[in-house]
């Protein structure tokens, strides 16, 4: 009878919290409509430089109204984008609700009072999140409600992260399997979202080559099969999307747009020389295309002579130098570098110099000329690193790293904040070291577990992040919640 009584009071708990969880995410859709962003109509127009799962997400609702003859618009945009941002939220609430109702199942045998508050804990940290940039942040909306890859990728990285977790417990065929279709699935949604296979790999390295419970090197074997099918498998996808939308069998454009940004901050005018030996009947006058380029950066103080934090120049670093403010111009420059310099620079060589190429074409020789630039600079600088003449490429890097490691859960103003997360990570890893002391029970192993797994998603992402491109919220608030909640279990468990 209690147990029936016990089970009456879950099944009302997870009613609950669902519809409550629905109300909000749906409601917040139903009162705000979609949200229109810088990126979106890349996405509707199903740009070159996307990745080719959410631009067929809106062309699939797009072709359903036109098949309906519905024609209608709300909140100022077609009908059909306000569906998209219902199923946007929809998935954030089954999201959630997955991540809830698998602690709350797990750490049941704990009692009912503890069960549900780390269950509550989950869901509220989710919903707190995204309450975070509707209600506090400067975006002023939710990434539930916004038209960009964010909306999906969010909560699907959730799901794969819960998912991992539970694999570990019957790692079989099926488990494997469901990891390698979400990976495929959520990195043809945004490529950034490659920090999940990065992170499987990495989990199953350390789990099943060094937790004596889990040791298995056939299934350590099986992830990396796994994972390059995967990899393989999202190129494919890629590739065949631009081969029914344009004829051309290629991946998306703009991988080294980031990359290039970057180094282009640190660059100098003498690196043009980087560029004197290329064929000039493959890529003519480039020397000068790089010259006009890092000229028009630096007249427009878009490069690391003007940012504050950099007045000891080579000397500089995160411990001498105010690297937020160094980190903040970096940002604000980012953009600048990548959208207002060198692609109306790029698009005008090419129409000068290849004026026969199509649209297409046109645009894959100017991914080309940009993958070039990338590789000799980068070439370039990792040599000036190595040799001691960096010239302050290695102090972005870091300073990117550990502002990407600050906001995966919290910000870095006001400044106290910095000083706040560098004490709540080495609380996280005194409480995991401290689980992994105690005595073992099957509720302490999933804690270190999910810890573990939590931990790594974030420090890949960051260092990634970090790496190629500028750190902002909506690049790393992936695993903010699962942090909090990761933190709270240990404690609790």
């Amino acid at each position: 009878m209690f147990t029936n009584k016990n089970n009456r009071g879950t099944e009302a708990f997870k009613l609950l919290s669902f519809a409550l969880t629905a109300i909000y995410f749906l409601g917040i859709a139903l009162i705000d409509g979609p949200i229109w962003c810088v990126d979106t109509q890349s996405y509707v127009t199903m740009e070159m430089s996307r990745e080719p799962l959410y631009p067929l997400f809106l062309l699939g609702l797009r072709s359903l109204f036109e098949t309906l003859h519905i024609s209608n618009e709300l909140y100022g945009f077609p009908a059909y984008l306000t569906l998209a941002v219902l199923l946007q939220s929809a998935l954030w609430v089954f999201s959630t609700c997955y991540l809830g109702f698998y602690v709350l199942s797990v750490t049941a045998p704990l009692g009912e009072k503890k069960s549900r508050l780390l269950s509550a804990a989950a869901i509220l940290g989710q919903i707190g999140v995204a309450s975070l940039n509707r209600f506090v942040a400067g975006r002023g909306s939710m990434y539930s409600e916004s038209l960009m890859t964010e909306s999906i990728a969010m909560p699907l990285y959730v799901i794969f992260t819960v998912v991992l977790i539970k694999s570990f417990d019957k790692y079989d065929m099926r488990a494997i399997l469901k990891l390698f279709f979400l990976g495929v699935l959520i990195c043809s949604v945004r490529k950034q979202m490659l920090i999940v296979l990065l992170t499987w790999g990495f989990a199953s390295f350390i789990l099943h080559l060094f937790v004596k419970r889990h040791r298995s090197l056939k299934n350590f074997s099986l992830t990396v099969i796994a994972v390059v099918l995967a990899y393989v498998s999202i190129t494919l996808v890629d590739c065949g999307y631009n081969y029914a939308v344009r004829g051309v069998f290629m991946t998306h454009t703009g991988n080294s747009k980031g990359g290039l940004d970057t180094l282009l901050y640190t660059a100098t005018a003498e690196d043009a020389e980087l560029f004197a030996d290329v064929d000039p009947a493959e890529y003519p006058e480039l020397k000068e295309l790089y010259s006009r380029i890092y000229e028009a950066c630096r007249d427009q103080h878009l490069t690391i002579d003007d940012a504050p934090g950099y007045e000891l120049k080579e000397k500089s670093n995160v411990l001498n130098s105010d690297w937020i403010a160094m980190s903040t111009h970096y940002a604000e420059s980012y953009d600048v570098i990548g959208f207002d310099v060198v692609l109306p620079i790029r698009e005008a060589y090419v129409e000068d110099h290849f004026p026969e190429l199509d649209d297409v074409h046109s645009r894959l020789k100017q991914d080309e000329i940009e993958k070039l630039f990338f590789q000799k600079l980068l070439k370039n600088t990792l040599g000036n690193i190595l040799h001691g003449k960096d010239r302050g490429a290695l102090y972005v890097l870091t300073a990117n790293i550990l502002r990407a490691f600050v906001i995966s859960i919290a910000n870095v103003t006001p400044g106290i904040l910095v000083k706040i997360s560098g004490i709540i990570y080495v609380l996280y890893l005194a409480v995991f070291i401290a689980l992994l002391l105690k005595k073992k029970s099957y509720q302490r192993q999933v804690a270190a577990r999910m810890m573990f797994t939590v931990l790594a998603g974030i420090a890949i992402n960051s260092v990634i992040t970090g790496s190629m491109i500028f750190p902002q919220g909506r690049y790393m608030c992936y695993g903010m919640g699962l942090f909090y909640l990761s933190l709270l279990c240990g404690i609790l468990i």
